[in-house]
């Protein structure tokens, strides 16, 4: 019997989605059956047909399930300190929180991003607001004459793509690529971010 049948917990429909998010990141959508899928939960295909009809209505329902939102205005907004690397630090550990908690999914979508991008949709919805609080949190910084003069998209765009390709190396190629820790490429990676967009007066007070 595997694995998901031993949580007793977790009721029929929890052990197949969570079968089939592992299989399908494992090796893509269309490689996987719906008899692995069943068997790797415990179950006969006949059990998964009933709960959930096809293959592409079970993907659905797996995204749906165990896509982790994570309510980042609310958290970033409420500890707003405007200290560039206070705030900075913690925006990268909560889209870090986010990535981790969705990392299947997420890979998921990349391999799926052409056949059923409505999955990339889904995972998308969280990195579209913190991309959007970002873009605010910059203004407001060039307003209070702390950063220079560029465009806040595009500072938050490489802000989040900079803690994107670190959890994409980790999640790929483990310590083969991603030696330093989490922990100090936020602390670090925050600090260089800081001194390329800061004011010079400003960063000389850290």
């Amino acid at each position: 019997m595997e694995q998901y049948q031993n949580e007793k917990h977790f009721s029929t429909e929890d052990k197949i989605l969570l079968a089939a998010i592992d299989l399908m990141e494992q090796k893509g959508y269309k490689a996987v059956t719906t008899k692995e899928i069943a068997t790797k939960a415990g179950f006969s295909e006949m059990t998964l047909f009933r709960h959930f009809g096809t293959k592409r209505r079970l993907l659905d329902a797996a995204v749906e399930r165990y896509s982790y939102i994570v309510d980042m205005n609310n958290i970033l907004k409420t500890n707003v300190t405007y200290d560039l690397i206070t705030d900075l630090t913690m925006v990268s550990k909560t889209y870090h929180h986010y990535l981790k908690h969705n990392q299947k999914i997420v890979i998921l979508a990349f391999q799926e991003r052409n056949t059923n991008p409505s999955i990339g949709e889904k995972t998308a919805e969280n990195p579209k607001k913190l991309k959007e609080y970002l873009i605010e949190y910059f203004k407001e910084m060039q307003r209070q004459d702390k950063i220079l003069s560029q465009d806040p998209e595009i500072l938050a765009m490489n802000f989040l793509w900079l803690n994107l390709g670190y959890f994409m190396a980790s999640f790929i190629s483990g310590d083969k690529v991603a030696v330093i820790p989490e922990s100090i490429f936020i602390e670090e990676s925050v600090k260089t971010f800081v001194r390329g967009i800061c004011k010079e007066e400003v960063y000389s007070l850290y």
